[in-house]
């Protein structure tokens, strides 16, 4: 609905600055003209402007032409008309899809006619008055500079075409052999949702993907703006595609997909849906198609495997423990199941919500510490990754030293010794060497003993200097027998664990458990 308010005096001094241009030549009214144009259409438009303009100076005879005649032609004799009788006015704003445009009522004719003349200056308001010759079968084009009318083409002028192709949205780069314009996603061929907007008349399309759209971007807009003609959706046609690449085989549900259905164009072309709000939409209507096909799809960064979950989890390339998980949920999974990107982090922060207890007992037989990890992730999903590598690892580390010996009473010496080659086998060589100097005593064999290890390690230089001669000539006698001990199978660690600390001269040094020795 149309507001009325008082109009400022900067409008109304505005009104009679480009009155007073006006009532010099009616040029500012009329199109540049193209070669397919119909002149005579034209030239009886400015045969008309110029009548009014001839009667520039008669107050009566203005007052007359804004009454009759051709719509622009009456606008512009109001508007000269209040050039010689400038009183106070009211100014009607109203809406437009580009925003709110107001004018001053001067004349009987229509509100696009008043805009026209009265904010001539701006080719896109003088589009306005020509809308209903676009209706007609013309096609015209707001430049920065002026209006141009193609007539029956629907060609731009080559500026108007550089313009919009400058003022674009989204970064995209221009595919020749392709002839249009895409993001850099779709340039390096990768197989995400896209929007369309194609411009037939210009020779080029302009494609965005789902991961660049925005949601306060409207792509059509944004290219059609300052145009009009007969069909704006011939002009500028709008197409999605949820840009799947299928390896299902013909059978697949992805393997013949819909187009965009004709409601959510219409919405789109009418401003109701933004660029992202369109490919949400429609992905939303296939993937409830996907779903009530029944078949089992699995789907990761645009590429569809089918109902075969091992090349989707190869595309994942998921990590021993990540697989292992995977598999136990997927093996029997029915229905679509889809991730953005192919990551299987991604996979598994999807299912974690439904299947966190399946999952974690693939790697955590321990009922009480599987439990733990699921609580612990509940509020954070992002680090069910990161808790399963930390759970594999606490798994891993169990099951090397549960398979050791176990002992009770052991000497000093020999606890140290133990409590070393066990660190090497859950942290390998850097938790070996951490374990020796962060308990290395003051004094001791076991100072002699942890040179032998730091030579087993081969990292004797790097600390030799913290040890005495003494120690060190002890140390490099037992480094072939700490080696051993570090090598050694689970079945064969007592042996080399005895045959240490004996040469090393601690003969009662403990006694093992029951269990593996």
């Amino acid at each position: 609905m149309a507001r009325v308010r008082r109009a400022s005096g900067v409008r109304e001094h505005d009104l009679v600055a480009r009155a007073k241009v006006l009532r010099g030549s009616v040029d500012p009214l009329l199109p540049r003209l193209g070669p397919e144009c119909p002149r005579e259409r034209f030239d009886r438009r400015r045969a008309e402007l110029e009548e009014v303009r001839e009667a520039r100076d008669d107050d009566r005879r203005l007052q007359k032409l804004s009454r009759w005649g051709d719509p622009l032609a009456r606008a512009y004799a109001g508007l000269l008309h209040y050039y010689l009788d400038p009183k106070p006015l009211s100014v009607v704003a109203f809406a437009l899809p580009g925003g709110e445009v107001s004018y001053a009522p001067f004349a009987r004719t229509d509100r696009e006619a008043e805009v026209a003349v009265q904010q001539s200056d701006d080719p896109e308001r003088l589009l306005l008055g020509y809308l209903e010759w676009a209706r007609k079968g013309l096609h015209f084009y707001a430049t920065r500079k002026s209006l141009f009318c193609s007539g029956l083409s629907a060609i731009p002028p080559s500026e108007f075409r550089a313009d919009k192709v400058a003022d674009l949205p989204y970064r995209l780069v221009e595919n020749p052999s392709h002839h249009r314009f895409e993001c850099s996603h779709l340039q390096a061929g990768e197989p995400r949702p896209f929007l369309e907007v194609g411009w037939p008349g210009a020779g080029t399309a302009f494609r965005v993907c789902r991961r660049c759209a925005k949601s306060d971007r409207h792509l059509l807009s944004s290219v059609s703006d300052g145009t009009a003609g007969p069909d704006p959706s011939a002009d500028f046609p709008v197409s999605a595609e949820l840009n799947v690449r299928c390896q299902g085989g013909p059978e697949c549900v992805h393997a013949s997909l819909p187009p965009l259905p004709r409601g959510l164009k219409r919405d789109y072309e009418l401003g109701k849906l933004s660029d992202v709000g369109l490919l949400d939409a429609f992905a939303s209507e296939l993937a409830a198609r996907v779903a009530r096909s029944g078949r089992t799809t699995f789907l990761a960064g645009g590429v569809c495997y089918g109902n075969d979950p091992k090349p989707f989890l190869d595309a994942l390339q998921p990590t021993p423990v990540e697989r292992r998980a995977l598999e136990a949920v997927l093996a029997s999974w029915a229905g679509p199941f889809e991730v953005d990107e192919p990551r299987a982090s991604r996979a598994l922060e999807k299912l974690w919500s439904d299947h966190a207890e399946t999952i974690v007992q693939t790697i955590v037989p321990d009922p009480k510490e599987a439990r733990r990890i699921i609580e612990e992730t509940r509020s954070s999903p992002g680090r069910v990754v990161e808790l399963l590598k930390r759970a594999e690892r606490s798994s891993e580390e169990k099951e090397v030293l549960e398979a050791l010996p176990h002992y009770s009473r052991l000497a000093r010496e020999a606890a140290w010794v133990d409590r070393v080659a066990r660190a090497f086998r859950t942290h390998h060589e850097a938790g070996a060497e951490r374990a020796i100097l962060q308990s290395l005593p003051s004094e001791g064999k076991e100072r002699g003993l942890a040179f032998a290890f730091l030579a087993a390690l081969g990292r004797e230089n790097a600390h030799a200097w913290q040890f005495s001669a003494t120690e060190r000539e002890f140390g490099a006698s037992l480094s072939d027998l700490a080696r051993e001990l570090l090598n050694a199978p689970s079945a064969q660690y007592h042996g080399a664990l005895d045959r240490l600390l004996q040469a090393a001269g601690v003969a009662d040094w403990g006694e093992s458990e029951p269990g593996p020795k």
